[in-house]
């Protein structure tokens, strides 16, 4: 019996020193993000003109684009066309002669 409350003791200490480590390294971590703040804060000023000028080259290359791409979706929607319509080509041609034939075989209406 004595043998499991000394276990038990034991995973407390070190369940204890766990939380322990845990605080140490949330304070760590908090006094770190606040001495590199200011750092951090120049950087992005520093940089900040570049994304600007990223944003500007990405707006002017959508700009000179953009026709590009409908011109290639409407091509693309062309070719889907034809993919679809060309293989039709053989029952439109029956429809079209069996409809030629009637009409050649119909009597011409009277008023």
């Amino acid at each position: 019996m004595l043998e499991l409350l000394i276990v038990g003791l034991l995973l407390g200490v070190v369940a204890l020193m766990g939380f322990v480590a845990l605080a140490v390294v949330t304070v760590l971590k908090f006094v770190f993000w606040v001495v590199f703040l200011p750092l951090r804060l120049a950087f992005k000023l520093i940089v900040l003109p570049f994304l600007v000028l990223k944003w500007v080259v990405l707006g002017l290359l959508g700009v000179a684009l953009a026709p590009l791409a409908i011109v290639a979706v409407v091509v693309a929607g062309l070719g889907v066309l034809a993919a679809v319509i060309v293989p039709l080509f053989p029952l439109i041609f029956l429809a079209f002669v069996i409809w030629a034939l009637v009409h050649l075989f119909s009597r011409p209406a009277t008023a």
